[in-house]
């Protein structure tokens, strides 16, 4: 049994971040239904619907079923009204107002089903000043303040590519609303609108900081403040070998192990040391780190109980001894494609585990089959075809 194997989904997401939101379901057992557009210009970038492989290896398709819907037509709207009848959620993240203008919004669809959980994501919400602005995940770092505390101190921000405002703002939190509403239906027998912002996410996840900002009125800044590289005991060295390696010791006795570990025990009081006598610390701490190797740190910090750690390249993490053993690599056999690897689940259940069912598939691979469960003839597909509703 899968925990959420009961549950129908139409996935009608633009590029990864909801698409990513919406694996998850998939992952854990929920029947997805990916509804893209008939032109390849209007697909994302990563979904190529003549490439088999790359469907194969792109994660967020895992586990769904790919039909194609010409929504700016009215047929397919209707296709899209029938589809929902039987579903439990829907995901999109066009910009507000799109889906309601192809008559497929949210107000639209809970009257033919008003137990569905429509999961809208876009830049900054459903509503808002902001509304209608495109942005992508650096602006919306940006104007969250992510993005002012990424970098060293003295220089320039620095953007951490899209993982905190696209995979976390948005499809994380995505995730989360959509599981949430599905708790409160079994309470009130009702669906709603789940309004994910990416903006509203990055915020989100700056809990710390901007907790720590509300309590103290001190503006958190990109190597100041503690999390950033403004604590002594929490910084990135550079190794004999070019490489990087981070220490994190925020507890005072994790330190004191750090510094009796390197035979600099009077540094144990300097725990708390900020500013000017951080810098110094750290900048006598540079030649000592600069004369091991990366892994030859590691190797000697590991018996030491010490935060500590190396800043290694996706490929040397996808072969680390840790992520291999909790599986976040995975490998399967492709008909065509042969050995398809592709990230593991983050999420680990003892009794109703993740699975892949089957890989992504090119884009309208199942156009037929699904609209035929639906209880269309052959016929009537072809002739949905014929008007270009389906590609």
């Amino acid at each position: 049994m899968l925990a959420l194997d009961h549950i129908k989904v139409l996935d009608l997401s633009r590029r990864y971040p909801a698409g990513y939101g919406a694996m998850f379901l998939g992952d854990f057992g929920a029947q997805i239904i990916k509804v893209d557009p008939p032109s390849p210009a209007d697909n994302s970038a990563e979904r190529s619907p003549a490439t088999e492989k790359y469907a194969a290896f792109f994660a967020p398709d895992r586990n769904k079923k790919s039909i194609i819907l010409d929504l700016k037509k009215p047929a397919a709207q209707k296709v899209l009204h029938r589809l929902v009848k039987d579903t439990d959620i829907l995901v999109e993240n066009n910009r507000p107002g799109v889906m309601k203008r192809l008559n497929c919004g949210y107000d639209t669809l809970k009257e033919i089903n008003p137990q569905l959980i429509y999961c809208a994501c876009s830049g900054f919400g459903q509503d808002g000043p902001y509304v209608d602005l495109p942005a992508h995940d650096m602006n919306y770092i940006g104007i969250a303040g992510a993005l002012s505390l990424v970098g060293p101190k003295d220089g320039p921000p620095t953007f951490p590519s899209n993982y905190v405002a696209d995979m976390a703002g948005c499809g994380l939190h995505a995730a989360i609303g959509i599981l949430t509403a599905l708790v409160a239906r079994e309470k009130t027998g009702q669906g709603q609108l789940v309004d994910i912002s990416y903006t509203d996410g990055v915020m989100s996840v700056m809990m710390t900081e901007i907790g720590s900002y509300l309590f103290t009125g001190t503006v958190p800044k990109r190597g100041v403040s503690r999390t950033t590289g403004g604590a002594v005991w929490a910084q990135v060295f550079k190794c004999s070998d070019g490489e990087y390696y981070t220490i994190a010791c925020a507890e005072k006795h994790l330190w004191d192990n750090l510094c009796k570990a390197i035979g600099r025990e009077e540094l144990m009081e300097k725990h708390k040391a900020i500013g000017a006598e951080k810098d110094s610390i750290v900048a006598e701490l540079a030649p000592l780190f600069a004369s091991k190797t990366r892994d030859e740190w590691f190797d000697f910090f590991r018996d030491k109980n010490v935060c500590t750690g190396p800043v290694n390249y996706v490929n040397e993490a996808l072969q680390n001894p840790q992520i291999m053993h909790r599986q976040m690599v995975m490998e399967f056999d492709h008909p065509t494609v042969g050995k398809v690897q592709q990230l593991g689940f983050p999420i680990k259940l003892s009794d109703t585990p993740a699975s892949v069912r089957h890989l992504g598939v090119p884009v309208g691979t199942h156009t037929d089959e699904v609209l035929g469960e639906a209880g269309y003839a052959r016929e009537d597909i072809a002739g949905l075809r014929n008007q270009g509703v389906l590609g």
